[in-house]
């Protein structure tokens, strides 16, 4: 439960004159609401669903007026429910952070070794699977995590090189994250067909080599 602050900054080019492109603005908040309701969902039930929601019975994202000497953008999220892990022990912006470092490193974000309360079942607006505490389902849902903070970072990072030279992150005025070149989009097709495209690659030469 709680209220927190989720600030992106851009520097550098047009946003130090306060200024952003109109579609990367758009992007910035698409992303935005990606990444904290991904997460909110995450904290409250344990599953990430397909659609977003700025609004469910468990949680509400807000966006807050912006301010001068650089572009940002203040998304404040009120958690009106527990998560799924005791708060004085692992809160919502402890699960920001490792989340987004898991994905930085390159790897799936995992849970901390905690024990789990009941998830809060009052979130709706399009959760994709019920709520079943194992392990597979456990992992896969990280995976699904992982996947939409690269994608929501994506959003975010769209004014970097045009409008932007760096962003940086932060939540509840401490920053994690800098970024100063724009990530890619990769969708979860575009996983698939690298890695079938691979797979065939490995097999043509392992023929040739018969």
């Amino acid at each position: 439960m709680g209220r927190h602050i989720f600030r992106l900054r851009y520097s550098g080019l047009l946003a130090e004159h306060n200024e952003i492109a109109v579609s990367a603005s758009k992007r910035a908040i698409q992303g935005a609401q990606m990444f904290l309701g991904a997460h909110a969902h995450y904290y409250l039930t344990g599953v990430v669903p397909d659609r977003i929601y700025d609004r469910t019975p468990g949680y509400e994202i807000t966006d807050r007026a912006r301010r001068a000497d650089a572009w940002e953008a203040d998304f404040i999220i009120n958690i009106f429910s527990e998560g799924v892990w005791d708060v004085g022990k692992y809160d919502f912006p402890a699960l920001v952070y490792d989340s987004y470092r898991a994905w930085a490193g390159g790897r799936v974000y995992e849970d901390p070794p905690l024990q789990r309360r009941a998830p809060y079942l009052g979130v709706d607006g399009g959760t994709n699977a019920s709520v079943i505490d194992s392990e597979p389902v456990r992992r896969q849902q990280q995976r699904r995590l992982t996947r939409r903070v690269a994608n929501a970072v994506a959003h975010m990072s769209a004014a970097i090189g045009t409008s932007a030279s760096v962003l940086e992150m932060s939540i509840d005025s401490h920053t994690f994250a800098l970024i100063e070149c724009r990530v890619p989009v990769w969708s979860e097709d575009d996983v698939t067909e690298g890695v079938s495209l691979y797979r065939e690659s490995v097999q043509m030469v392992r023929r040739r080599l018969n």
